[in-house]
């Protein structure tokens, strides 16, 4: 028993592997390249990259290990029926419900490891996400500025460099300070250089003037200097106290939100619903585990092969799937339909195991 126990298993454990890895090495690189550009901008080192991109890792894991395990337990399935294997364990005495057994301790593994992404990695790593993001936007001293052109590092500030030396000094700097669009300041400098302080990035300009117009007067103010320091901190976007999106906080956050706060009163429902459905999702492993199994091995004995079976079970997960997003749409709407959040992973599981049924034999009496 233990060994055909372990046989089953790994049939679906290397499959599930190699599903999970393609899967997520795939949707991983789709969502890299919305890092490219922050990268080249702000002139990131490759390190900075794949921090970034690991830490949205916990996000796409949580959505492929259910689809993930639902293929490789259908291909496992099939195989094995394909090469007779489970007619052969059928009639050594195994039932359905046992075959199906070691299919069910890889869906356990799976639930844990989903709830410890969903309960815990999720929302450190969002709130990681964007904290670093933060950091990024606004670290103007790592910014890259591209010789010949008027670079807009933020929306209030544009900056031109004539040529950039070796060394990182730049030469025939102009600088045009626009957050007061009623008094803008424009800067030149025969030279200047980007650095980092304690206090925050600083553009250090020699030999140049500040242009400044008096929109009162109609004069120009124009003040020449040997040296001039240029503090780009204040230049930053001001965070603030943002509010906190339901992927950046835990379970407790979500399943009671902080009636003081406005934005959590007005979004009560969004943030409840994404606690349960954290609590959820891990459920829907098992039902789809079962519906693998039940297209296979279910049902009467076909001869015929498996192929609309299999169909049949593709089928059923689609929908499963479908109904999660429709369930937890209709949730967010209205919470009374909270339940249904629960009823419909149950629901599937429980037709699949009606399907894991033994068939019952009939006794034909002849005649005397």
């Amino acid at each position: 028993m233990r060994g055909v126990t372990s046989y089953i298993v790994r049939q679906i454990a290397w499959p599930l592997a190699f599903a999970t890895l393609t899967l997520t090495g795939v949707i991983w690189l789709t969502q890299s390249l919305r890092f490219i550009d922050r990268i080249v901008n702000n002139n990131l080192s490759l390190g900075s990259f794949f921090y970034l991109t690991i830490l949205v890792l916990p996000s796409i894991t949580a959505i492929i290990l259910p689809v993930a395990t639902f293929c490789a337990t259908l291909y496992a399935f099939h195989r094995l029926a394909t090469d007779s294997e489970l007619i052969v364990l059928s009639a050594s005495g195994f039932s359905r419900f046992a075959l199906a057994r070691p299919a069910l301790y890889i869906g356990t593994l799976v639930m844990v490891a989903m709830y410890t992404t969903l309960l815990y990695l999720l929302p450190i790593a969002t709130t990681t996400l964007r904290n670093t993001q933060y950091e990024f936007r606004n670290d103007l001293a790592g910014m890259a500025l591209l010789e010949g052109v008027f670079n807009t590092p933020t929306d209030n500030l544009t900056v031109y460099i004539r040529e950039r030396e070796p060394n990182g000094d730049m030469l025939g700097v102009l600088v045009h300070d626009n957050r007061n669009p009623a008094n803008p300041v424009t800067m030149m400098a025969e030279k200047a250089t980007l650095i980092r302080t304690p206090d925050g990035p600083r553009l250090y300009m020699v030999n140049g003037n500040r242009q400044q117009i008096d929109p009162q007067r109609r004069t120009l103010s124009l003040l020449y200097f040997d040296n001039y320091s240029l503090d780009l901190a204040s230049y930053a976007k001001k965070e603030g106290q943002a509010w906190r999106e339901p992927s950046e906080r835990f379970i407790n956050d979500l399943l009671y939100p902080d009636l003081n706060d406005p934005s959590d009163v007005a979004n009560y429902n969004k943030l409840v619903v994404e606690g349960h459905r954290r609590i959820v999702s891990p459920l829907y492993v098992p039902a789809l585990i079962l519906i693998a199994v039940a297209s296979v091995i279910g049902g009467e004995y076909n001869r015929r092969g498996h192929g609309r079976r299999l169909v049949t079970g593709a089928a059923a997960a689609i929908t499963l799937q479908i109904l999660s997003l429709i369930v937890a749409h209709l949730a967010t709407k209205s919470i009374t339909l909270l339940p249904l959040l629960y009823i419909t992973p149950l629901t599937f599981m429980a037709g699949a195991l009606l399907l894991l049924r033994e068939p019952v034999r009939r006794r034909v009496i002849g005649r005397a």
